[in-house]
């Protein structure tokens, strides 16, 4: 047994050293082929690095670092272009030069004063009066200068006009007593029969005290000018003061359609602020007057113009709008518009005040409008106007330096050439090279998704992490959440899918690659050529690396590198630098304009940022298909980009760690900001940028169609203008009393909000909060509403019943009125306006001048059935709003304490920084 054991014992321990040998021998073998294979590839690698170093035309890092420092200097450039501004001067003693030193000191005064929304004693009395004193004064000065004939005089004047959809919803309005100033200046004794406009507005928004008070200086020193200078006046200048555009642009309205000189006016110049300083901006030019866009183009000293702004602006989605669409409108003049835009953050707040604008703002502007009022004046074509109003134009400046124009049909001509050359290009390269053709598109594709998928992620997680508008205060933030993103990940990708393909055919990859980003650029430039925008003219600048392609069909490009680097820089220079010059302009204006939408900003301000980052990573996109770099920077933009990556390192997962690495070092940078400036608002006296609120204290009287008044109450609302919500208002949030919104009648589209204007649609509930409060509002004249008559009838075309009433309403010289029938009937007509089309609810919105601050105004409405059932007996519900926007009744004790909470925290905490127009208002809803 013992023998037997033995030997079982021994043949085990033969079997398992058998099986560790053979076991080890299969580990050496796979470890050897292993190695094998590793050499393999390493070979390999280093063979592909040997070919790629020994390719002369590979860009080395000196390249790259002549590429960086171009488009550092790009950007910098370009924004300290689009901030330059003149120095003040002094008058000189020939009286020909704009002084702003002068101009500065009347504007301070009329800051001065204050508040003074149309109607109110700061408005009519103090500033209109010292606007007429210093015209006065100047006049005396100049009586004994030979061949000047100067002209004063005032307007009181009312009427009726409709304002469509453009700023707000469309609405009707009926004004009332509302003034305006006006000096004539002209050349000999006899009035000639041709003149030019300029116009400004004094009066401002309820709450603030500048704008447009910088126009009105500047044209008091224009006067000045003229005054000694009248052998300048070829044909006479009219200076419109007008006392009544921020209540709807109504003085303007009453100017020209209602003043004895209006026939004469052939061309106009307006100016607007919706903003403090900077510099002014042409953004509309027209209706389509060549010679008038020229006379700026060619005599303006430091011009700042483009027909995006004209699009954009005309387009609805800039909230605002200009007495130029008065003049334009109802006077059939062609004019220029031009307004400061720049600090848009204090436009109709407490800050908007003249210690504010930027010094060297009106030197610029005034030296500009001085310069084109004098080439307009010697235009031969003020005379015959309408004989060259048929040419629409491309214009626009090239970083602040010169101007270009060139009429529309040409820039049709030229687009559709390049679209051409672009598309032959293309489709020669697809009939020659159709698997690399098609290779370079899906590459192209996946960078474009990359960066838009980068986008996207960066929208949602700024949002959701951090919060909306975290740039508000600080632009360079956007830079920094979606600018450095979207080149990192474009320059990522473009590096990992360079890696994967051979050296040999990447000469002709990368010229492929680049005629696919032309034939992108030439589809959207198609699509605008097509509906005549003229704002393609930016993407058309992006086509002239055409000719890059061009002479590299032919053979013509240099291949040195450095050569190489220059030319192609130089060719992309227009369109990189008008592309970040455009965004650097619209980031400034559209930035502060974000502070009172309620949409979410993220969208549009990643759009922006990148559009220039785009076009600089795919004006890089054949430069980077030839760069090799020994060294490696981790998490740089250059290392990311570099193609002597092996291409085992070149797959789709290094693809999603880029993107990962992408997203997460942007967001830990934001968060290391964020940790620095919680809020993205701040206070500082010189330059706050505040949360924009409103609150109305509103006593409000509701009433139910038996006439029985089911709700008596006082109530706070609360309104954010921007995305972040009242909710982030620090006392609302912190308030449990203020709720949402709860309509009290079911088919109100403005929801008992005691709006002055029709602006609910800029509006989301998230916007508006509500609160009862203790404090009952009590008004010396309260709004009444009274039905003088209501007459049915029956309509002559379909047999259909018909109400027309008769309406007297009492209240402040600022009142709303909401005219909302039930839904089986439609607005046919009132005394205001005759609607094109029957209307399901009409804004009326009635406004006068009078001392005591009291009006009381007639109207009709004339109401029409939509089916054949019994007329209902009160099927018309009527709101009266009557705003309190001056004087004593203004605001209740109730405003003062929280504006006084508001001004006492916002100089300690950023969550406090906020501005708030507030007045008191006294409402009634009513059925007939």
């Amino acid at each position: 047994m013992n023998f037997s054991l033995r030997m079982n014992c021994y043949i085990s321990h033969l079997l398992n050293f058998r099986v560790i040998m053979s076991t080890g021998i299969r580990r050496r073998h796979v470890d050897e082929q292993k190695k094998n294979l590793l050499e393999k590839e390493n070979t390999e690698n280093e063979e592909r690095h040997r070919e790629l170093e020994s390719d002369v035309r590979l860009l080395r890092p000196f390249h790259w670092k002549i590429i960086g420092i171009f488009y550092l200097l790009l950007i910098f450039g370009a924004s300290f272009l689009h901030k330059c501004l003149p120095e003040p001067k002094d008058p000189n003693q020939e009286e020909t030069q704009f002084s702003e030193t002068r101009a500065v000191k009347v504007l301070q005064e009329l800051s001065d004063y204050g508040w003074k929304p149309a109607g109110s004693y700061n408005c009519e009395e103090l500033t209109r009066n010292r606007i007429l004193k210093e015209l006065s004064d100047i006049k005396k000065q100049n009586v004994d200068v030979e061949d000047l004939r100067f002209d004063i005089d005032t307007q009181y004047v009312s009427g009726c006009f409709d304002i469509p959809a453009h700023d707000t919803e469309g609405m009707n309005i009926c004004y009332r007593n509302v003034s305006n100033v006006i000096a004539r200046l002209g050349k000999g004794e006899k009035k000639d029969k041709i003149s030019v406009l300029l116009n400004c507005h004094y009066d401002s928004w309820p709450t603030t005290g500048s704008d447009d008070l910088s126009s009105c200086a500047l044209m008091l020193e224009l006067i000045r000018l003229y005054s000694k200078n009248p052998h300048q006046l070829n044909h006479d200048v009219i200076f419109l003061f007008n006392g009544a555009e921020e209540s709807s642009l109504l003085a303007a309205h009453g100017f020209i359609t209602q003043h004895s000189w209006r026939h004469e006016i052939r061309a106009f110049i307006n100016l607007e602020a919706s903003g403090s300083g900077g510099r002014e901006l042409l953004f509309q030019a027209g209706p389509a007057n060549q010679w008038l866009l020229n006379s700026y183009l060619e005599a303006a000293v430091h011009p700042h113009c483009s027909v995006i702004g004209q699009e954009v602006f005309q387009s609805g989605v800039y909230p605002g709008d200009t007495d130029f669409r008065i003049f334009r409108d109802h006077g059939r003049v062609p004019g220029l518009d031009l307004a400061f835009v720049q600090n848009g953050y204090w436009w109709h707040t407490e800050f908007d005040t003249a210690e504010r604008i930027t010094q060297g703002s009106l030197q610029r502007a005034g030296e500009n409008v001085h310069a084109t009022l004098n080439h307009l004046l010697k235009s031969p074509y003020l005379e015959k106007p309408a004989e060259y109003a048929d040419r629409k134009t491309v214009f626009f400046d090239f970083l602040g330096l010169f101007v270009v124009i060139y009429p529309l049909t040409f820039a049709h001509f030229i687009n559709l050439t390049a679209i051409i050359a672009v598309f032959a290009l293309v489709s020669h390269r697809f009939y020659t090279k159709t698997f690399l053709t098609f290779l370079a598109l899906r590459d192209y594709m996946l960078t474009i998704v990359t960066i838009a998928i980068t986008l996207k992620a960066m929208t949602f997680m700024s949002v959701f992490t951090y919060g909306a508008m975290r740039w508000y205060t600080r632009h360079w933030l956007a830079l920094v959440a979606y600018g450095l993103p979207s080149v990192w990940a474009g320059l990522s990708v473009q590096g990992l899918l360079t890696a994967r393909l051979a050296p040999k055919i990447r000469e002709d990859y990368g010229s492929t690659l680049e005629l696919i980003h032309l034939t992108l650029i030439s589809g959207i430039l198609l699509v605008f050529t097509y509906y005549d925008v003229a704002s393609g003219f930016l993407f058309a600048l992006l086509l002239i690396p055409l000719i890059k392609s061009l002479a590299s069909n032919f053979g013509a490009w240099p291949e040195c590198p450095t050569l190489n680097t220059i030319l192609t820089l130089i060719i992309s220079l227009p369109g990189c630098a008008m592309a970040i010059y455009t965004t650097e302009m619209l980031l400034s204006i559209f930035i502060p304009i974000m502070g009172r939408s309620s949409y979410n900003p993220e969208p549009v301000v990643s759009f922006f940022v990148a559009f220039s980052a785009a076009c600089i990573v795919l004006s890089l996109v054949r430069l980077n298909l030839f760069t090799v770099f020994k060294f490696d920077f981790q998490g740089g933009l250059v290392a990311k980009s570099r193609n002597s990556r092996p291409v085992n390192e070149a797959g789709f997962l290094e693809f999603v760690y880029n993107l990962l690495g992408v997203l997460l070092v942007t967001l830990t940078i934001l968060y290391v900001f964020s940790s620095f400036w919680p809020s993205p608002y701040r206070f500082d006296e010189k330059y706050p940028t505040a949360k924009r609120t409103q609150f109305f204290h509103v006593n409000q009287m509701f009433y139910d169609r038996n006439n029985q008044l089911s709700v008596n109450e006082t109530r706070f609302y609360a309104i954010s203008h921007d995305y972040r919500g009242a909710e982030d208002i620090p006392f609302v949030k912190s308030d449990p009393e203020y709720t949402g919104l709860q309509c009290h009648y079911e088919n109100n589209p403005w929801c008992e909000i005691p709006f002055l204007f029709p602006t609910k649609g800029r509006l989301n509930d998230r916007n508006i909060r509500v609160r009862a409060v203790e404090e009952r509002l009590k008004f010396k004249h309260p709004v009444k509403i009274l039905g003088i008559s209501k007459k049915h009838g029956v309509d002559m075309d379909d047999g259909k019943g018909n109400i027309e009433y008769s309406f007297s309403v009492i209240g402040t010289g600022q009142i709303s009125v909401y005219v909302i029938p039930d839904p089986t009937w439609l607005i046919s007509n009132t005394s205001v306006s005759e609607p094109k089309e029957p209307q399901e609810n009409m804004f009326l919105y009635f406004t006068c001048s009078t001392p005591k601050n009291i009006c009381e105004w007639m109207f009709k409405v004339t109401i029409k059935k939509t089916t054949q059932t019994p007329s209902d007996e009160k099927p018309l519900l009527v709101g009266i709003s009557s705003h309190h926007l001056h004087g004593p009744e203004m605001q209740s004790e109730s405003i003062k304490n929280m504006i006084s909470k508001i001004k006492e925290n916002r100089v300690h905490s950023p969550e406090w920084t906020v501005t708030a127009s507030t007045w008191n208002v006294d409402q009634v809803y009513k059925y007939f």
